[in-house]
């Protein structure tokens, strides 16, 4: 079979147009540092790191809402203990109140201080966060949760809602707890027998009326509901602290998670330059070598044969 000269020309041509082809898909990769410059590459392996940076993103997206979860528990536990505060200062002074040694004068002050302690409990009851949302306030978390109603009474005005966080693609958060569980009421027996259901404001404001009207049988009364609501705020901070410890075991475990799949993915895509810059030496030097013969039989003609 004869082999013309324009098909030695050809397949000389194409020989080095693939290695080009070759040496600057392996300049791309260097480039990039990435084994695949495209996904047309390795169609496969271009599929497994599709699913691994879907995966990874997705770890990181869960991440996040725990980090954000995290900043709200830290200002639900800091009003929480405030609260707690005040509220075990009134307990002490329910108890001073009782006593025979203190006079009506001296309980007007104790009603002076139990009143600004309830503006404080208030403020706090009202507390937002870092975006603005109120944390007591169940789902409507752009309204204040506590406030008056036609009678003058402060009561709760959010709603029941527990609003859930994904932490992972198999678990959800509470993310709060709704103020009327936290600032909560109490069943009150009355002397006649019957029962009503007092709201937690209203107690602080009876035990500023006994105080201010020298009530001490009241001022009982008083005592024993401060100690019930002092119980329930202790449990809600015990609940706080139970959802912190939860989130900090979730972010242990997303980074254990994060970084498996970071170590999956780098095998996946990044490229071993070591490997790469030996392979490109290589191919750089086949070329050199293949232009270079294809310069001397292209100068070959039958004049040079005849010399």
């Amino acid at each position: 079979m004869k082999v013309s000269t324009s098909q030695i020309f050809e397949r000389a041509m194409t020989q080095m147009s693939n290695q080009q082809a070759k040496v600057a898909d392996l300049q791309s990769k260097l480039a990039t540092g990435q084994q695949i410059a495209k996904p047309s590459d390795d169609p496969e392996k271009a599929g497994v790191i599709q699913r691994l940076s879907s995966a990874l993103n997705r770890q990181e997206g869960f991440e996040s809402n725990l980090m954000a979860f995290k900043s709200r528990l830290g200002a639900e536990e800091g009003a929480l203990k405030s609260a707690e505060n005040i509220l075990q200062r009134m307990r002490e002074l329910a108890v001073q109140a009782q006593s025979d040694t203190f006079s009506s004068a001296d309980r007007q002050i104790i009603a002076a201080e139990v009143s600004a302690l309830r503006d404080q409990m208030l403020s706090l009851a009202n507390t937002a966060d870092a975006s603005g949302n109120y944390i007591f306030a169940g789902a409507m978390v752009s309204s204040e949760p506590f406030g008056e109603n036609e009678n003058g009474d402060t009561v709760y005005q959010g709603d029941d809602s527990r609003m859930m966080l994904d932490v992972s693609a198999q678990r959800q958060l509470s993310l709060n707890k709704p103020g009327n569980e936290i600032f909560s009421s109490v069943i009150r027996e009355n002397s006649d027998g019957s029962s009503e259901r007092v709201e937690f404001f209203t107690i602080i404001d009876d035990f500023t009326a006994a105080l201010e009207s020298n009530d001490t049988t009241q001022m009982a009364f008083s005592l024993s509901e401060i100690s019930d609501l002092t119980e329930t705020m202790a449990l809600s901070l015990a609940d706080v602290g139970g959802r912190v410890n939860t989130a900090d075991s979730q972010l242990e475990a997303l980074a254990e998670t994060n970084l498996r799949y970071k170590t999956l993915l780098s095998q996946a895509q990044d490229l071993d330059y070591t490997t790469a810059i030996t392979e490109l030496t290589s191919e750089i030097m086949s070329l050199e070598a293949g232009q270079s013969s294809f310069i001397k039989i292209a100068q070959l003609s039958l004049f040079d044969y005849i010399r």
